[in-house]
C-alpha cells in the first residue's frame, strides 16, 4: 500500500531522511489512530514537507512496523529514547511524542 507521510519541515526531517540519518518515523496518540495497524512492511511512503508546498520530495520503503501496546508516559519516553538514533527527534519533536499511550515506530529503507 501506499502513504502519503508528512514531515517537519522546520526540523528538517527531508534533509535527514534523503541523507540517511533519519531512519525511522514515529507517530502516536492517546488511542489507536492512524497509522496504527495500517502499515506493513514493503509498503511505500511519498514524503511531503508539512509546508504550503505539497510536493512530494523522497520515497522510502518500509522495512519494519513496530505497534506498540498501550503504555505508561515513562514506557513511551523510554521506547523513544532507545531509538532516538534512528528517529533523529529534535527536543520539540521529542516532548510531542513522549508519553502519548501509543506509538508506532516505522523503519525504513533507503529513501
Amino acid at each position: 500500500m501506499d502513504h502519503v507521510v508528512y514531515v517537519d519541515a522546520k526540523a528538517k526531517e527531508m534533509d535527514n531522511l534523503i541523507e540517511g540519518n533519519k531512519k525511522m518515523i514515529i507517530r502516536g496518540a492517546a488511542g489507536r489512530k492512524m497509522p496504527y495497524g495500517r502499515v506493513n512492511a514493503a509498503d511505500i511512503f511519498y514524503f511531503i514537507n508539512n509546508d504550503a508546498e505539497g510536493i512530494v520530495k523522497a520515497t522510502g520503503r518500509v522495512s519494519s512496523v513496530y505497534n506498540s501496546k498501550k503504555m505508561s508516559e515513562e514506557e513511551s519516553t523510554q521506547l523513544i529514547e532507545k531509538n532516538q538514533d534512528e528517529l533523529q527527534l529534535n527536543n520539540q519533536q521529542f516532548k510531542r511524542w513522549a508519553g502519548k499511550r501509543y506509538l508506532v515506530l516505522l523503519e525504513l529503507k533507503k529513501c
